[in-house]
């Protein structure tokens, strides 16, 4: 695997930075399909710096909150970037998570994860690219930490699903999540991770520890990812 960390003065900064080597990945990839999973929150802000749409282009989330409301959607609110806009122009297809009335939290993550595995299906010589946020919590997508239960956090992460949707009860202010799971993690060749704010610092120091756990630590699966980008304004 590779790990890179690039450190700047600025949150401004930081997501200049990763927007570069963002759009140069995406450039260099270009020749193959490639598909593209953005994080919510603020990796969204990463996305108005895009500038490179590749010509075989899908775009997605990479977690989902399970909610009709647009204001807490994560795709409804891709929807609203000018990002989201651009990628439309160039023909960029796009796998939409907008909940739907009457949708089940099962069903709308097997349709999401069926999503994924017709991708990877028709295109096996594709290249995966995310964008991944972490909490202070140290979650990443929709991966809550299970401290204490391990046992539930592996059934739920790292079994055979790519995607799985659950209810994080009090983990989170939004608890009914539908997420990428460890495995498919496993799989993305090129994540660009965007931490900033000072009040991540804890965060990140157990993310970049040499020890520790994914139960812990969701986020710590970037040791166990091809190839890793870092970009923070903590020093």
């Amino acid at each position: 695997m590779t790990m890179e960390i690039t450190r700047t003065k600025s949150k401004g900064e930081a997501v200049e930075k990763a927007a570069a080597y963002l759009n140069q990945t995406l450039e260099a990839h270009s020749h193959v399909p490639t598909l593209f999973l953005s994080s919510g929150g603020s990796s969204l802000e990463l996305l108005e710096h895009v500038a490179i749409f590749p010509p075989n282009f899908i775009v997605g989330m990479a977690d989902e909150r399970f909610s009709e409301d647009s204001k807490v959607n994560n795709f409804a609110q891709l929807a609203e970037t000018s990002f989201f806009e651009k990628a439309e122009e160039h023909g960029a297809y796009f796998i939409d998570t907008r909940v739907q009335s009457g949708q089940d939290i099962e069903m709308f993550s097997r349709h999401f994860e069926d999503a994924l595995r017709k991708w990877r299906e028709e295109h096996p010589g594709g290249r995966i690219i995310i964008t991944q946020g972490m909490g202070l919590d140290g979650h990443t997508a929709g991966i809550m930490p299970f401290p204490k239960e391990k046992s539930a956090f592996q059934e739920l992460f790292e079994g055979e699903r790519w995607v799985v949707g659950y209810d994080a009860g009090n983990k989170n202010e939004y608890s009914l999540r539908v997420t990428i799971t460890m495995p498919f993690f496993r799989m993305v060749d090129h994540v660009v991770l965007y931490a900033a704010g000072k009040e991540k610092h804890d965060a990140l120091s157990r993310v970049l520890k040499n020890e520790g756990t994914l139960e812990e630590t969701p986020a710590r699966i970037i040791h166990e990812m091809k190839e890793v980008h870092i970009f923070t304004d903590i020093q």
